[in-house]
């Protein structure tokens, strides 16, 4: 028989973190029998060295030859708690039948197994939601030894550095929101924001594996999408690569950029939003293809068949790509609109997170919110000002960016410091 615990830790093993250890909470009570042994050489592993040891690793230790998963840990930890679930509440009739019979303890007490019983599954389910302070010594152990190895949760970049600084890099549950008016860069912002931290991890030659992007385009198709990426990573000008009229430079540099990135070491998806026109699309897709990070470019557009109300429905799929993309999958990065009331500020009047359309649940589910804003000044044609609308914690602050196609740069332009920024 398959061992359900023994597969999670080798899917661990082979493709996880000590971040997608962390991310399930405490998880002691679902391993069973000699699965206990190698889980708690894990765990200690981790403890103290800040990364999970490889397969081969456990078998010298433990003696152990963990099977070859083919599922992600998520698959084998569902089938872990569905195992759990089903022998305490045998255990529990049981000892609730035992209590029942003539002599015995009684109803009363029956009854009391069976509410502790369920109880405590409903506080082990949702491990992860619910923490008692006083047994948090091995989680935050954990979290503080993989911070300071350099390894567990990969904490994503979007390649400006203000943003990055304040925000320590973006991790799982994180919701980003780029909210700007219509033909104010979003598209071209969320694109280099993707690129940017693949094309980092790309280079980054500690870094075996990369990182994966899924990018998915509402408003546009997937050769459009490419030619814009394209153009970034060559750095030739995207009007250039979509009239077919590069020059003889650019096409060398186009070619060289496109085959530069051919074998590369993480995929980077690219996704036509008629295929996932809801978010529970969405979300199945990249339980698929297993990205890093999920980047939805006109997040309004999604539909919703249970929701037919424009407003509500926009609600809906926000609290939805919170609870399902971010929470489950990985940073999930969205364009949003400003309503037409942002454009009709008097002059000292600031745009807020009120200004968004649609829903007030945008601004309330995002860790993240980033006002693009073009500058009122001679500089316009090639600057673009960001504003950090909202914080993980409260943050607010501000930093241009690049706006130059001719190089296609969307880079910071300045890099104020995060002692800079201010607090609500």
């Amino acid at each position: 028989m398959s061992s359900f615990g023994k597969n999670f830790l080798s899917a661990l093993s082979s493709g996880g973190s000590v971040g997608d250890l962390i991310h399930f909470g405490a998880i002691d009570h679902l391993f069973k029998g000699n699965e206990e042994s190698v889980y708690e050489f894990v765990k200690e592993f981790v403890k103290q060295y800040g990364s999970v040891p490889t397969l081969d690793t456990i078998e010298a230790h433990t003696g152990e030859t963990l099977p070859q998963a083919k599922e992600p840990p998520a698959y084998y930890f569902d089938l872990m708690q569905v195992r759990h679930t089903e022998t305490t509440l045998k255990s529990s009739m049981k000892k609730a039948a035992d209590a029942l019979q003539p002599g015995s303890a009684g109803s009363d007490a029956a009854l009391a197994i069976l509410s502790e019983s369920v109880l405590q599954l409903m506080t082990q389910k949702f491990g992860n939601k619910i923490a008692d302070l006083r047994t948090a010594y091995d989680m935050l152990m954990q979290i503080y030894s993989t911070q300071w190895h350099g390894d567990g949760e990969r904490l994503l970049n979007l390649g400006w550095p203000y943003l990055d600084k304040m925000t320590g890099g973006l991790r799982r549950t994180d919701l980003i929101s780029y909210v700007g008016r219509p033909a104010m860069g979003k598209t071209f912002n969320m694109l280099y924001g993707a690129l940017s931290g693949w094309l980092a991890a790309e280079k980054d030659s500690a870094d075996k594996h990369g990182t994966s992007r899924m990018f998915v385009s509402m408003e546009m198709d997937i050769v459009s999408i490419e030619q814009r990426l394209a153009s970034m990573i060559a750095k030739v000008p995207a009007a250039s690569v979509k009239k077919s009229a590069m020059s003889t430079k650019e096409m060398q540099r186009y070619k060289k950029g496109l085959k530069s990135i051919q074998g590369a070491k993480a995929p980077f998806w690219i996704v036509d939003g008629n295929l996932t026109a809801t978010v529970e699309e969405v979300y199945m897709l990249a339980r698929q293809l297993k990205p890093d990070a999920v980047f939805i470019d006109g997040a309004y557009l999604l539909k919703n068949h249970k929701v037919r109300d424009r407003y509500q429905r926009v609600a809906e799929n926000a609290d939805l790509l919170k609870t399902w993309v971010a929470n489950e999958i990985g940073p999930c990065c969205c364009s949003w609109q400003f309503a037409r009331s942002a454009s009709k500020k008097k002059k000292g009047e600031e745009t807020d997170l009120s200004d968004i359309a649609y829903s007030d649940a945008i601004g309330q589910v995002s860790s993240l919110v980033l006002g693009l804003f073009e500058e009122e000044s001679v500089e316009t044609l090639t600057q673009r000002k960001v504003k950090v609308l909202k914080g993980r914690h409260g943050e607010t602050g501000e930093f241009l960016t690049n706006w130059n196609f001719s190089e296609m740069d969307f880079s910071q332009i300045d890099e104020k410091t995060v002692g800079e920024m201010s607090f609500l």
